[in-house]
Parts: structure tokens; C-alpha cells; sequence
């Protein structure tokens, strides 16, 4: 009798955890007070188009004399951060130039901000995960970039 009683209580609480509510739900509120909220089921967090920081990243991946890339764009600001391999740091000064001119070319809408700086690197990843991982709107994005623009500015 007890194992039976166990198992319809599991059966009620995985049904009812499960369960998808899209219309009205009612909750009480010390027996008297009934509140009506509107659920969706899941919360969806905006998207913001990276459209044009995928076709940069792609551009410059293809490159044989850039290792790896991280880009960001967020309205008309494009943040692109890249390595360059070792070996060609003799001529770091000649691919940063080739690469911004060739950057501000491809996107001409954009304010395209690129940097080989490792310390920029490591922002622009972080601010990539942070827009994969939380919901971030496109003001704290802009914010953000701002912010890891002039900290590469203030560098050189």
C-alpha cells in the first residue's frame, strides 16, 4: 500500500513539474487576493544580429598571417580582435594596417575598431561569452565596446 501511495505521489509531481502552461495562471495570495499573470512557457532572450562580426571573423581566419579571431558588433560598431602567429611579429605594424584598411573597405556602415592586443583579445572573448551566456540588450553591448575601444586607444 505504501509503495503504491510513493508511487502516485511521483506520478502527480512529474506531471504537474512538467507541464506547460500558455494561458492563464492563478496564484493565491493569503487565500483572498488572486493574481492573473500571462506565461510564455520559456524565456527568450533578444538576439543580437552578429551577422557582420561572423563575416570579419570568417575574413580574417582565412588570413595565413592571423592565428586566432574574436569579433563583436553591436548598431554601427564592429570590434574585431585577433592574433597574429609568433613569427610574424617583425611585421605587426604592416598586417595591423593591411588588416584595418581591408576591414573599413569590406564594412563601410561600421565603425570598425581591430586590435592584435592581447588584453583586448581577452575582453572582446569575454564580452562574446557574456552575450552567449546572459541577457544582454544592445545598450550594454554599445557599453562595453566603448569601453574596450578606449582602453585599446589609451594602450598605443
Amino acid at each position: 500500500m505504501k509503495k503504491w501511495w510513493l508511487a502516485a505521489v511521483v506520478a502527480m509531481i512529474a506531471v504537474g513539474g512538467c507541464a506547460k502552461e500558455e494561458t492563464e495562471q492563478k496564484q493565491s495570495l493569503q487565500g483572498a487576493n488572486l493574481l492573473r499573470t500571462q506565461t510564455s512557457g520559456t524565456a527568450k532572450h533578444a538576439e543580437l544580429n552578429q551577422g557582420p562580426a561572423e563575416r570579419a571573423a570568417s575574413y580574417l581566419r582565412g588570413r595565413d598571417d592571423v592565428r586566432d579571431v574574436v569579433a563583436v558588433n553591436s548598431g554601427d560598431r564592429l570590434l574585431i580582435a585577433y592574433q597574429i602567429p609568433h613569427m610574424k611579429r617583425w611585421s605587426r605594424k604592416q598586417i595591423e594596417k593591411d588588416i584595418d584598411q581591408k576591414l573599413r573597405d569590406l564594412f563601410p556602415g561600421y565603425d570598425v575598431v581591430s586590435s592584435s592586443d592581447l588584453k583586448i583579445f581577452w575582453k572582446t572573448k569575454e564580452l562574446k561569452a557574456n552575450m552567449d551566456n546572459r541577457r544582454w540588450d544592445e545598450r550594454k553591448v554599445n557599453r562595453e565596446i566603448r569601453r574596450i575601444e578606449k582602453l585599446s586607444k589609451e594602450q598605443t
